[in-house]
C-alpha cells in the first residue's frame, strides 16, 4: 500500500512539473541593429549592400516565442515604428518538430496560420493578434510539443514599387545566420559572421521569401 501511494505520488509530482515546464516555455532571438541589406538591379548587374542606416522599420531586434497552457505567442519586434505600407512586410516564422507557425503583416492586414506538421492540417486560421508601436504578435492555440526542433526566423522586407524585387528592395533578417549570405567565418577577425555582400543573384532562401511574401499580397489584394 505504501509503495502505491508513494507511485501516486511520484506520477502526481511528474506531471505537475512537466506541466509547469511547457507553462514557461520560451525562445529569443536578438538581432542587432543596422545590419539592413540593400539590393539593386542596375545597367544588368545585381548588387548587395549591408549595414545600412537610416531603416528602422524594418531593422529587426527581435523574433520570440512564449508558451502559456494551450496558446503560443509569435512576437517580432523593430527598431522603429510598424509601417501599415503596400511597401512595406513583416514576416516571423516558428518551426518545431511537429508544428509551425507563420505571421505576416503588410499594409495593416495580417495572414496568419498554424499547422500540424504531423498529418498536415491547418489548425489555427484566426489567431489574435495584437500591433503595438514597434511590436507585432501572434497567439495561436498549440499543437506539438515544443520539446525538439524549435526555429524561429524573421524578416522585414521595403520595396520601391509593391512586391518589385526586380530593381531595388532592402531588408532584415533575424537571427542573422537566417541571413542568404551568413557565413560562420568572414575572415575578417571581428567574430560577425557576415560575409562581403556579392554581386550576382540572390540566395535560395532570399527566393523563397519573395514567392511566400508575393503570395500574400496576392491573397490581401483579393480581399479588397
Amino acid at each position: 500500500m505504501k509503495l502505491r501511494k508513494s507511485s501516486i505520488l511520484f506520477v502526481s509530482v511528474a506531471v505537475m512539473l512537466l506541466s509547469s515546464m511547457a507553462v514557461s516555455a520560451d525562445k529569443t532571438e536578438s538581432d542587432p541593429t543596422g545590419d539592413v541589406w540593400h539590393w539593386t538591379y542596375i545597367d544588368g548587374m545585381y548588387g548587395w549592400d549591408y549595414n545600412i542606416a537610416g531603416k528602422p522599420h524594418i531593422d529587426i531586434t527581435e523574433i520570440s516565442y512564449a508558451v502559456s497552457g494551450a496558446q503560443v505567442t509569435l512576437t517580432l519586434k523593430i527598431a522603429g515604428t510598424i509601417t501599415d505600407s503596400e511597401l512595406v512586410s513583416y514576416r516571423a516564422m516558428l518551426y518545431t518538430s511537429d508544428s509551425d507557425y507563420s505571421l505576416t503583416w503588410i499594409n495593416n492586414e495580417c495572414i496568419a496560420f498554424g499547422t500540424d506538421t504531423v498529418d498536415g492540417s491547418q489548425m489555427d486560421y484566426d489567431p489574435e493578434i495584437m500591433v503595438s508601436e514597434n511590436t507585432i504578435s501572434a497567439t495561436f492555440d498549440v499543437v506539438g510539443t515544443f520539446s525538439t526542433g524549435v526555429e524561429l526566423v524573421g524578416s522585414a522586407f521595403e520595396y520601391t514599387s509593391v512586391g518589385d524585387t526586380n530593381v531595388e528592395w532592402w531588408a532584415d533578417w533575424a537571427p542573422e545566420t537566417s541571413s542568404p549570405y551568413w557565413e560562420e567565418d568572414d575572415g575578417d577577425g571581428d567574430g560577425d559572421g557576415t560575409t562581403t555582400p556579392p554581386s550576382g543573384t540572390p540566395g535560395f532562401e532570399t527566393i523563397a521569401f519573395i514567392g511566400a511574401i508575393a503570395v500574400a499580397l496576392i491573397i490581401l489584394r483579393k480581399r479588397k
